[in-house]
């Protein structure tokens, strides 16, 4: 179908329910017969307008058809046309014609008809001398106020401080080069996080809203910022043409700027450079300098290392080991691509996790440690301006060798050179708590929420550092705001569950363990939560978890805290010597939990504190 034959398609679906305000972009592609991925796309490409746009623009153009009849009034017309508001119907048509609805219907504009709605904006304007001589008084006295409180480079306006790049569509008739469209889109988000005076939603929140059909307010107010950057891009035989937009929804949208930007394949790097570079300008965010020279390579080791970096993402066995041979791909052509190095030990952590035998498990991570430093230390040798492989160097060093302090080197090092990180606000998080000091540790936490608002993992970090901190209430909040947005959401039920139980409430704690185990599927442990008592629960818990071989236990400091429950210390401590022997990796947070203060004097306990350096005084 031809593009002209698709919008008339379009537009005569929305005619036809023109009068549902509940007819959107889902329904209009059940209509279509097509999927909203393909709606969107195909509008884009024609109107280089979002799906939603393009649906206002036809109930508006309708509704300038029923003013021009002058038989119904403005709000009847709202309603005609599908607006379930007619303030908001006035809105939407001052927006795109520059007038209000009643203005319009008024004498003096219709009987213009042969007039564009840009020539009636004019004359509207030229009618109303007084709306220069306003014009002219506000710009003496901004030109005042500036004179007075000049703006300094490094003080930005802060209503424009913030920003989440949305995923850029991809446009393309055949869609295999998916990785590129992700990975440029993670290298904008990249290079904006590097400017310490701007601050960027983090890539898990803002990929959310791909695809989506909501407003652009909707989304912005979602994610807590002022400014969006969306775009899309079509591939062609040699080149990639980039087409983005910067939009301030709130409180009226505007849209501030927008590019195209066409690059052969071998220039492809250098897009994400050009296009930050553009936005921080445009945003009158002042650069000491250009952005950090990017590192160099040839065109083919990038498209090897945005394939890895594609596959990596999945987070699967599969696709972390097809990522350690696209990243030998890219090395092989570039053995100088520092972040082919850094992403290479990501992908040897990420397979550890996957290792169920706990013996296979330690002996893979003693072997890879190896490996791991070497990559990190190649990485940061090529450039040292890579924030994620010092941050996880210090992950490395704190979580696997219990260095703490050399953990905190690291890792303050990576946020020095990105300020936007999340993943560092955490690990400082994570170093805070083993340092006892819990409010250093819940403003880290909250800083990473901050940059990653709609991450449940980084939603439920917050609401666990209240529970260490036996801040009972604020941390039922927190998982319930994380349960609202992701209902089916495991680790929040669970430590819903166990806040409630630190508050003593046994009834509450069981309901949100029941829910977590029929998300899970298991019926037996649901059944017997719902009938039996709380001590009989979790001791048929225990039953089931403790009763396979222990070489496959994949939490066993889960389990010593659930002993707890039932107030056996030895259970408790036996798990707990499992997961040290194993080394695994939630054991020091494990620990300090509250409810472990049963284990505080223990000499056991005492001792594989201080082998893991934790410092106990802190948690009395």
């Amino acid at each position: 179908m031809s593009d002209s034959g698709f919008l008339n398609k379009v537009r005569d679906a929305v005619i036809a329910n023109l009068e549902n305000e509940h007819f959107g972009v889902s329904e209009l592609a059940d209509v279509l017969g097509i999927s909203r991925s393909h709606l969107f796309r195909r509008l884009k490409k024609i109107t280089s307008q979002s799906a939603n746009q393009y649906l206002r623009d036809v109930r508006l153009e309708e509704a300038v058809k029923l003013l021009a009849k002058d038989e119904l009034t403005v709000s009847q017309i709202a309603y005609k046309v599908g607006f379930g508001s007619p303030s908001y119907f006035n809105k939407c048509f001052h927006d795109k014609y520059g007038y209000s609805p009643g203005e319009y219907q008024s004498h003096s504009i219709k009987n213009q008809p042969d007039e564009s709605p840009n020539d009636k904006r004019e004359k509207s304007l030229k009618r109303k001398p007084y709306f220069l001589w306003a014009a002219a008084i506000a710009v003496i006295l901004v030109i005042t106020l500036i004179w007075q409180f000049p703006l300094t480079p490094s003080e930005p306006e802060t209503h424009k401080s913030s920003i989440a790049v949305l995923p850029l569509l991809d446009l393309s008739e055949n869609r295999k080069k998916e990785h590129i469209a992700v990975g440029l889109t993670d290298a904008i988000i990249l290079e904006l996080s590097r400017l310490k005076n701007l601050r960027v939603i983090s890539r898990g929140s803002a990929m959310l809203f791909r695809d989506t059909d909501r407003l652009y307010s909707e989304v912005a107010d979602q994610l807590g910022v002022k400014l969006l950057l969306e775009g899309s891009i079509v591939f062609n035989e040699d080149s990639v043409k980039v087409t983005v937009q910067l939009i301030e929804p709130l409180p009226e949208e505007k849209h501030l700027w927008a590019n195209k930007y066409e690059q052969s394949y071998s220039n492809l790097i250098h897009l994400s450079n050009d296009i930050s570079n553009a936005i921080a300008h445009e945003i009158n965010l002042v650069v000491n300098s250009e952005f950090p020279a990017l590192p160099q390579t040839k065109s083919d080791a990038y498209e090897w290392y945005l394939k890895a970096r594609h596959l990596w993402l999945q987070n699967n066995p599969k696709s972390l080991i097809l990522a350690l041979d696209c990243l030998n791909e890219a090395l092989a052509i570039d053995s100088a691509y520092a972040p082919a190095y850094s992403l290479k030990a990501e992908c040897f952590i990420g397979l550890n996790r996957f290792i169920r035998n706990n013996e296979e498990k330690l002996k893979n991570r003693e072997s890879s440690r190896v490996a791991i430093a070497k990559a990190l230390n190649k990485a940061i040798e090529l450039d040292g301006s890579l924030s994620e492989a010092y941050i996880t160097k210090g992950n490395v060093l704190g979580k696997f060798d219990y260095n703490w302090d050399e953990m905190r080197f690291f890792v303050e090092k990576g946020i020095d050179l990105n300020p936007n990180n999340s993943n560092g606000y955490i690990s400082l998080s994570d170093y805070y708590v083993i340092k006892g000091d819990l409010p250093h540790s819940i403003k880290m936490a909250l800083k990473a929420e901050q940059l990653d608002p709609l991450n449940p993992k980084t939603l439920c970090l917050v609401a666990d550092r209240y529970v260490l901190a036996e801040e009972y209430d604020k941390a039922i909040k927190q998982y319930n705001n994380v349960l609202d947005l992701f209902p089916n959401y495991g680790f929040a039920w669970d430590g819903l569950g166990y806040a409630y139980y630190m508050k003593k409430d046994k009834n509450n704690a069981l309901k949100a363990w029941t829910e977590l185990h029929r998300i899970f599927g298991n019926d037996d442990l649901v059944r017997i939560y719902e009938n039996e008592s709380f001590e009989k629960g979790i001791r048929y818990w225990l039953k089931q978890t403790t009763s396979g071989d222990k070489l496959y236990c994949s939490n066993p400091s889960i389990i010593a805290m659930v002993h707890l429950f039932v107030e056996d210390k030895n259970g408790a401590m036996e798990y707990l010597d499992l997961a040290y022997k194993y080394k695994h990796l939630d054991l020091p947070f494990m620990m300090l939990r509250p409810n472990f203060k049963l284990l505080h004097e223990d000499v056991r306990f005492q001792e594989m504190s201080k082998k893991i350096g934790i410092n106990m005084q802190y948690y009395p």
